[in-house]
């Protein structure tokens, strides 16, 4: 394609060519960077010989003002910025964090704004991609892609590419609840689980569904656990990390590095499942040590996978036992028990290893339950006249 051609007007730096049979503006200005190197600046397509005069007083008063990175990064692109901001910061980020923000990035993000310029997206343009990208995923989705776009625009202000976040106040729509859905199981439905587990499944399949159920520690947790964190004098299980498919870490908040008390009744099949365990480790030529993990493959002698307790809830649901659920229910399920039978929320919120806050958005279910109990009570001991 041939270059433009050029030419003069009466206003410095100014030009005019022609595009088509179209007259258009441009300009192009030279100035020194902080370095003392001699740089151009030029840009094209303004309708007017005015609008392009404007643009030029601006990149001028950017220049004075010392903005000189801004000036230098107006050619940028989103994916040009993102690219770079990921790589500067990735390391400070836990490897859960990295990987969250790399799937928004190339998932989300990218594929609809890549090719735009940092400083060309405005309140309206991000109004309208927020818009668009409801039709297509969840708010909490598009929640979280707009926390990590903001963040990275934040860093860009902060880098002085850009001199403000444009998109900090996009509204979103008001996230009305949704109607209750059953989601946990109760006391007789996990009954009914744990009897098909232990008749029909194997030892760690059995044990592994106990412990999810009986402290309500979150499946990574419970893949994570090693022998050293089971105190059986004192009835003890020590959550300090998470494991997964992106390897094993400490856990997801300070919240969540806890002592758990665990009753005689489970207590007493881990001693059971250790004993199994020492045997065939040493059908295998193999020693127990406690820095192992709890939970091993009953074929393979290695720890288990992250699938693992979801294809144990798969089959029960398979074979008629329980409704449709992840093992995350059965921590709801936990909780939600706990909170029916009167214990405190505080105390609730200190097992699972989440905040009082937490516990009480989470479990508003059970919780007006007990308002109900509340009523009755009142009921009863106000009666007069």
């Amino acid at each position: 394609m041939a270059r433009q051609q050029y030419n003069k007007t009466k206003k410095e730096h100014i030009y005019w060519y022609k595009d088509g049979k179209q007259k258009k503006f441009a300009f192009r200005y030279r100035y020194y960077n902080t370095s003392g190197t001699r740089k151009e600046k030029s840009r094209s397509g303004f309708e007017t010989e005015k609008a392009a005069e404007l643009a030029l007083t601006q990149l001028k008063a950017d220049i004075l003002s010392g903005n000189l990175a801004k000036v230098d990064n107006q050619e940028l692109t989103i994916e040009e910025w993102l690219n770079m901001w990921y790589q500067a910061n990735h390391t400070k980020w836990k490897v859960s964090t990295q990987h969250l923000y790399k799937y928004y990035i190339d998932h989300q993000i990218l594929p609809f704004l890549r090719h735009l310029k940092l400083n060309n997206l405005t309140k309206t343009s991000y109004q309208n991609y927020i818009n668009n990208l409801l039709k297509e995923f969840s708010l909490s989705t598009v929640n979280g892609v707009h926390a990590v776009l903001n963040h990275a625009i934040n860093a860009a202000v902060d880098d002085e590419i850009l001199t403000r976040n444009r998109i900090s106040k996009v509204v979103f729509p008001k996230n009305t609840p949704e109607p209750f859905e059953e989601k946990h199981l109760d006391l007789q439905e996990i009954e009914k689980l744990l009897t098909y587990v232990k008749n029909h499944e194997g030892f760690t399949h059995f044990v592994l569904i106990l412990t999810l159920v009986s402290t309500g520690i979150r499946k990574g947790e419970a893949i994570g656990l090693k022998w050293n964190d089971i105190d059986f004098e004192n009835n003890l299980i020590t959550i300090q990390r998470t494991r997964d498919h992106l390897g094993t870490r400490s856990t997801k908040s300070w919240n969540s590095m806890r002592k758990i008390d665990i009753g005689n009744h489970l207590i007493s099949y881990l001693e059971k499942y250790k004993i199994w365990y020492k045997k065939k480790f040493l059908e295998h030529g193999r020693i127990l040590e406690e820095d192992d993990y709890v939970f091993i493959n009953e074929n393979l002698l290695e720890p288990v996978s992250r699938q693992f307790p979801n294809y144990i809830v798969d089959r029960a649901y398979e074979a008629g036992v329980i409704k449709k659920i992840t093992p995350h229910m059965l921590r709801h399920s936990c909780a939600s028990i706990l909170i029916s039978q009167g214990i405190p929320i505080t105390t609730v919120a200190k097992m699972l290893g989440d905040s009082v806050e937490m516990i009480l958005k989470v479990y508003a279910h059970s919780l007006r339950e007990k308002e109900k109990e509340v009523v009755k009570v009142m009921d009863t001991l106000l009666k007069f006249g």
